[in-house]
């Protein structure tokens, strides 16, 4: 004779799968056996627990990328700046990434440095030959 089925709280399964959760956790927290909820899941669904599992976290990542979306659009930078960087492919480009601020400008003072000692030497030189 079987017993009564344990009354299982779907809301709650479905989050769990949209947030990723594995089977065995979900089965844990629920207080039931993995093969149980692997069961029950087919009778509710019609599919198979992989099947149902990879559709509900799709739609979790679907949900994340809309939030980030919805942030982005109101203006919140970094969630543009992420967005740009992974679903536009835009990037710093590498020499930016690897020269310093102002990097050019201490370029051009240090060669005039070296000019300026160079000509001194010169100047010190041809006085010292003139003398």
């Amino acid at each position: 004779m079987a017993g009564k089925q344990k009354e299982i709280n779907w809301d709650m399964i479905e989050l769990y799968m949209k947030a990723g959760c594995n089977q065995t956790n979900i089965a844990k927290s629920l207080h039931i056996n993995r093969d149980t909820l692997h069961d029950r899941v087919k009778q509710r669904y019609g599919k198979e627990y992989s099947e149902v599992s990879a559709a509900f976290a799709c739609e979790g990542e679907m949900l994340i990328e809309a939030q980030q979306m919805q942030k982005a659009m109101k203006g919140y930078w970094p969630a543009l700046l992420w967005l740009g960087k992974i679903r536009c492919g835009q990037k710093e480009p590498e020499n930016m990434q690897m020269i310093p601020p102002h990097e050019d400008s201490l370029a051009l003072r240090h060669e005039n440095m070296i000019l300026k000692s160079q000509l001194e030497k010169l100047l010190n030189a041809n006085k010292s030959e003139t003398e």
